[in-house]
């Protein structure tokens, strides 16, 4: 019994990552569009920033109380905003604060 319990609990570690990304892209689409301007790192690293905006606005739905199951929904307007709101800051951190010291030329 304990090795099924443990292959459902990995199948559904698996499931919310994988929703975490789809969403985190989707996520990251939107921030962009938000707030455009030219991203050092191109794709890549606006979409890595929307995952991390997704478990960020997760989290912050935590903190405040919201959070209905723990997990993402794509029809839930609070996952949508809340992780907006996480992509957004941490695209601002990284346009103003972390990229400027990855692009001097030394």
């Amino acid at each position: 019994m304990m090795t099924n319990t443990c292959m459902l609990l990995a199948i559904d570690g698996l499931w919310s990552l994988l929703v975490y990304i789809v969403f985190g892209v989707l996520v990251a689409g939107i921030a962009k569009a938000i707030m455009p301007g030219k991203d050092p790192g191109g794709f890549i690293v606006t979409a890595i920033i929307g995952i991390i905006g997704a478990y960020l606005g997760g989290y912050m739905r935590d903190i405040l109380g919201i959070s209905h199951d723990n997990e993402v929904s794509f029809f839930s307007p609070f996952d949508w905003i809340f992780s907006i709101l996480g992509a957004l800051i941490l695209l601002f951190i990284w346009k103003k604060l972390l990229a400027p010291m990855f692009n001097k030329s030394v």
